[in-house]
């Protein structure tokens, strides 16, 4: 390597003279981005870091240090990344979930998380009404009409364009407050048994990821009734590795937000169903 020192310059302002071995350590190290301008007396012009052979050992060196994103959905700009990222980010969630969120990748905001929500939600949308339609045509007070809290309810009747259409548009982004309302009571949860260290975004953010590739359950007829059980063991295992917490506080955050989940449910339920259930007259 030649000794004339290297003239190093980003975003137009210089950042100093080192020497070949200097820029290499820098760049093995991170400390110096291969994106770096530099200069040697002689040359024409300015050249990137990245650019020049004789450092390409380092900056390889230092990429094997910091792998790349495992969620491919957030390594690119792009408000849609394409199909691949979308593919790549789904396998990594359902086969590899602790490489998919150590604690190294979790930096991106909840901007993109809440997008692939949305995004899931929309692909999952028109199956869940299908099987929604499907279950009411086999209910024995299917098409009844009933009043609850001085509102009349009616439960759908085939395959009505409008009522899918407002189902289309509704589901996508009722998802996305559950999600988020899910992940303030989980992370608060968490608080309390002392985990969740590493802060409400990256709670967030691994619900929004895991619960937008369980939404690919409700293609499968009736894989909506196992989604609840594999969402607890994928998030068990996601939240344990994001927030580096022993495994008992996740286990016991979401079974304490999963029994708050079904209490609720179950009262809702209840009061859909008891009006038919009335004595008449």
């Amino acid at each position: 390597m030649s000794a004339t020192p290297y003239h190093l310059a980003e975003r137009g302002f210089s950042v100093g003279v080192l020497s070949g071995s200097e820029v290499e350590a820098g760049l093995a190290t991170g400390r110096l981005a291969a994106a770096t301008f530099s200069w040697r007396e002689g040359e024409p012009g300015w050249i990137a870091l990245a650019a020049r052979p004789e450092f390409a050992a380092a900056i390889g060196a230092f990429q094997t240090l910091v792998p790349p994103p495992a969620l491919a959905f957030e390594a690119s700009p792009k408000l849609w990344p394409g199909w691949t990222a979308w593919a790549r980010t789904m396998r990594a969630v359902w086969s590899a979930p602790r490489s998919a969120f150590r604690p190294s990748t979790i930096s991106a905001g909840l901007g993109r998380a809440a997008f692939w929500v949305l995004f899931c939600a929309t692909l999952a949308a028109p199956f869940v009404y299908l099987q929604l339609v499907l279950t009411d045509a086999a209910l024995p007070f299917s098409g009844r009409r009933s009043i609850l809290s001085g509102i009349q309810v009616a439960a759908p009747a085939g395959l009505d364009l409008s009522r899918f259409a407002a189902f289309f548009a509704g589901f996508p982004l009722a998802m996305v407050a559950l999600i988020l309302g899910g992940a303030c009571l989980l992370h608060a949860l968490l608080v309390l048994l002392g985990g969740g260290k590493a802060g409400f975004r990256v709670t967030a953010r691994v619900v929004a990821y895991v619960t937008g590739a369980m939404l690919m359950l409700a293609i499968v007829p009736c894989g909506w009734a196992l989604a609840p059980f594999v969402m607890l063991a994928y998030l068990s295992v996601s939240l344990r590795e994001a927030h580096r917490d022993a495994a008992w506080k996740p286990l016991l955050a979401l079974a304490v937000a999963g029994c708050c989940a079904a209490c609720v449910a179950t009262a809702f339920m209840a009061l859909a169903v008891w009006p038919f259930f009335r004595p008449m007259g």
